[in-house]
């Protein structure tokens, strides 16, 4: 008589972690995001900035200069993250509409972040500068992704997680615009002064790309969302 084959113990008893499909292939989408969104926010943030550093907001006509490249930033941005979520089992009216939305709110966001420069030229009250400020300081970090939360909220049920990894990324990433100001001086050559906001986008885009990305792979994790086709996650 043969003797009996050892029963091959289970992974769970030998402490091997075991990871579900999506969570150990959601990385090959997780880099897809990170590089998509940086892509997009690098190229819209660099000329939008730039704009904004040398032309006087005060003029109408400068100031809907920099809007208009506020709107192709954020055009780029979603354009670049839908690339990325066309490999995931989402609604295609999501995906068409993601960077319209995107392109909208980064114009609310960016006309909010362009009052400083008439603040500077009008002097208001502590009492009412501060307490203003606070309020469009969080309608600027919660634009963007409000915006998007309106289109996943169709779709997925926890889409509000979506706005807590967004505010946490953005407040994050927000922080490397302001190294700009202190590195540009007046006699900057243009170029130079393009690289430095160049550099500060990609460190932006980078920072909020890994956070979002993260959100995407819980939800990945848990069955919330699923790849398109079985190997679109790798």
């Amino acid at each position: 008589m043969m003797p009996e084959q050892a029963t091959q113990p289970a992974p769970e008893r030998l402490g091997i972690e075991v990871v579900s499909r999506y969570a150990s292939g959601g990385e090959g989408f997780f880099r897809r995001w990170v590089g998509c969104t940086v892509a997009g926010q690098v190229a819209g943030f660099t000329v939008a900035a730039a704009l904004a550093a040398t032309q006087d907001v005060w003029r109408m006509s400068d100031y809907a200069l920099v809007l208009g490249a506020a709107a192709l930033e954020g055009a780029l941005v979603g354009r670049g993250q839908a690339i990325a979520m066309t490999r995931l089992q989402l609604p295609s009216r999501v995906v068409r509409l993601w960077p319209l939305a995107t392109s909208i709110a980064a114009v609310v966001a960016w006309s909010i972040g362009l009052i400083p420069s008439y603040v500077q030229r009008i002097s208001l009250p502590s009492g009412v500068a501060w307490p203003s400020a606070v309020v469009l300081a969080l309608v600027l970090l919660f634009s963007i992704p409000t915006a998007q939360f309106l289109l996943l909220r169709t779709v997925l049920p926890t889409a509000g997680q979506w706005i807590r990894f967004n505010a946490v990324g953005w407040l994050l990433g927000i922080s490397w615009t302001f190294a700009p100001e202190r590195l540009i001086k007046p006699d900057t050559p243009v170029v130079s002064e393009i690289g430095v906001f160049a550099i500060a986008g990609a460190l932006m885009a980078t920072t909020v790309a890994i956070v979002t990305g993260l959100c995407w792979l819980s939800w990945l994790k848990v069955g919330s969302v699923q790849a398109a086709r079985q190997n679109d996650l790798d």
